[in-house]
């Protein structure tokens, strides 16, 4: 049965002779039942008054349901606005919920192909990026419309385009970010940062290219990634496996690699810890600032130039600064916003 056909049959905009179909089609098989009435569960949730104060991000939503019915040829030219509002629920986003409740109950059940599905239809800008950002003391996630999931660390920010291309994904970073990219052959990924470009067809990595950083970063989980600097050709790069980490040094384009013997100092991030090895306190200061969105001042440089190892799986803010003064025999002060490390 056509899905689209369903879609109208639960709206009850179906012409006579089309309910009648619906109707026969029902009469065949308790199956066929079955499956309309989860649809109408889906259908009905979706319509379902959500509070006045219940907000979505309509701006990435609206992407990423756009970009999975382009990617598998639903529809060819979708409705979108450049407006960066978030708004409640309402009866357009209703439809667009519907529309993608039904779109994945099918995919799910695998019982039907879905031929066509209304959509408005507007003019669009392909080259439109909707940005999705992290500020300080945040972390979180998405997951683009070709499946790929995407990590943010805190004071990051990835901006992906309303529709990908047709022979690309192409994202654009500035932070650090964990990827974890659904394989496909024909459509590479490619992520832009400032400086580099990291390109993969299927794997996991994390990338770090923050704006106060000289460097750009990226340590290979799995899969294979090529990594280079831009504006330059596929060949002039490196390619990266597993415990594989590249760095670029911006000042003079200089690359180099080396073997990740622990790549969980890179990765722990996700989880809310912070592991150091061997590193300055200077650059602990960075992602000691970016996590708990602090401001941290050494009231001696010899602090600055000390050097931690630690394994910080607190989420507590006092037990992590505790430990850390601790570990280097210092002292430390907490205020409103401000933390404060001397002798």
């Amino acid at each position: 049965m056509n899905i689209e056909l369903l879609s109208k049959y639960l709206a009850e905009e179906c012409s006579e002779v089309e309910k009648e179909s619906v109707e026969k089609w029902l009469s065949e098989s308790p199956d066929n039942q079955d499956y309309l009435k989860n649809l109408k569960n889906l259908w009905d949730l979706s319509s379902k008054d959500y509070p006045p104060n219940t907000l979505f991000n309509t701006e990435v939503d609206w992407a990423v349901l756009k970009n999975r019915m382009y990617d598998e040829g639903i529809v060819g030219n979708i409705k979108t606005t450049a407006s960066r509002s978030k708004f409640s629920l309402n009866s357009t986003w209703s439809v667009v919920l519907r529309v993608a409740a039904i779109f994945l109950l099918a995919g799910l059940f695998g019982l039907y192909t879905i031929k066509s599905i209304y959509v408005p239809v507007v003019e669009t800008d392909n080259t439109t990026l909707k940005e999705i950002s992290m500020s300080k003391g945040k972390r979180g996630g998405v997951t683009l419309s070709d499946g790929t999931k995407v990590y943010l660390n805190a004071d990051s920010r990835i901006s992906i385009p309303t529709v990908f291309s047709a022979d690309t994904r192409e994202v654009y970073l500035e932070g650090e970010a964990y990827f974890d990219v659904v394989k496909n052959p024909n459509k590479p990924f490619v992520i832009n940062t400032n400086g580099a470009v990291i390109q993969v067809l299927g794997t996991s990595f994390v990338v770090r290219n923050y704006s106060d950083d000289n460097t750009v970063q990226t340590v290979v989980e799995s899969g294979v990634v090529s990594f280079r600097r831009a504006n330059s050709e596929m060949n002039d790069g490196v390619i990266l496996t597993k415990g594989k980490l590249a760095r670029l040094d911006l000042s003079n384009s200089s690359m180099t690699t080396e073997n990740v013997e622990n790549i969980d100092l890179y990765l722990s991030w996700r989880r809310g810890e912070l592991k150091f090895d061997d590193a300055a306190m200077s650059e602990v200061a960075k992602q000691l600032e970016r996590r708990y969105d602090m401001t941290i001042v050494f009231e001696s440089d010899s602090i600055k130039d000390m050097h931690l190892t630690a394994e910080l799986k607190s989420k507590s803010m006092d037990n992590v600064i505790r430990t850390i003064a601790t570990s280097l025999d210092i002292k430390y002060k907490i205020s409103k916003d401000k933390i404060t490390f001397n002798k």
